[in-house]
């Protein structure tokens, strides 16, 4: 039986979850020397679900993970990205659907909260894919190694975030249930381009950027959380046929990574309330920053 606490949504997608394992385990004792791959990649499992723990709990892209420890194992820069991009393809969009499935509820604040968070990915999506589509098939070249772009990235994101936590927690930021201003969904769209494109070359970014614009803008963390997982979903997805086509994903990496990020990606809603805000908040931050720390060493 399945904890009463869980609502019917959340019952299917568990179900549909265990129903891709299952899948995954008859496609898994059919291939070619299992065991032996096991051995090889079945840390990746462990990977998968940290991953997406962190990803789908925070709202930073499940990048922030695989790209560094994929770079770490010297697989090329072109293979990480696309991984990354295909493991993200299953946790956060198991992600996504948890926090809807959150925010959907009977609970009338929580349906006007949805109702701004569609009006905020309205802004940022088609934005953001935009971006991506740039980067892959102008396509715009970065302007630095992907490994320095991902490591500044991460430090400017990570004091970003502790700073919102220690300087600004200490007076209450959250707005009510109000619409976006004109302002506000051009300064969303705008940066989902620019997300978009940084996504396109380390795997990571809009959801980070869309995250930090509405903490800034007084939004809650779940809400701010949320709406960054669900952007970089539908980023990630639009951009992963273009890895397909260039034949670039590690397929026994993936293999044992996507059974574990659909795992993370399931409890890490429950791992955020646990958390709460400021917890979450100095969490993300702190991680983030010594991901960008560490990248940065290598250039020093």
């Amino acid at each position: 039986m399945l904890p009463s606490s869980f609502s019917k949504q959340q019952k299917y997608l568990l179900i549909l979850a265990l129903l891709f394992i299952v899948l995954w385990s008859a496609l898994f004792i059919q291939s070619e020397n299992p065991f032996a791959k096991l051995q090889e990649f079945g840390a990746f499992f462990l990977l998968g679900i940290g991953g997406a723990i962190t990803a789908n709990s925070t709202g930073a892209g499940g990048g922030v993970v695989f790209v560094p420890s994929f770079d770490a194992l010297g697989m090329a820069i072109e293979q990480v990205i696309a991984t990354s991009f295909a493991i993200q393809c299953f946790g956060m969009t198991v992600g996504s659907i948890s926090w809807l499935i959150f925010f959907n509820s009977h609970d009338k604040q929580k349906i006007e909260r949805v109702n701004l968070l569609y009006q905020a990915l309205a802004c940022s999506v088609p934005f953001s894919i935009l971006g991506i589509v740039c980067v892959q098939y102008m396509p715009i070249i970065p302007i630095a190694s992907i490994d320095l772009i991902f490591s500044i990235f991460s430090l400017v994101f990570g004091l970003i975030v502790l700073y919102h936590c220690v300087y600004l927690g200490k007076r209450s930021t959250h707005r009510g249930v109000t619409l976006l201003t004109n302002k506000e969904k051009a300064l969303i769209a705008i940066t989902s381009i620019l997300g978009g494109i940084i996504t396109g070359w380390i795997s990571v970014g809009v959801g980070e950027i869309l995250a930090v614009i509405l903490l800034l803008r007084g939004f809650s963390v779940m809400f701010s959380v949320a709406a960054g997982v669900i952007v970089t979903a539908t980023t990630v997805v639009a951009g992963i046929s273009y890895f397909i086509q260039a034949q670039l994903i590690h397929l026994d990496v993936l293999m044992f990574a996507a059974p574990g990020a659909i795992i993370g990606a399931f409890v890490a809603r429950f791992i955020a309330q646990a958390l709460g805000a400021k917890r979450l908040k100095l969490f993300l931050g702190s991680w983030i920053l010594f991901v960008g720390l560490v990248g940065l060493l290598d250039f020093i």
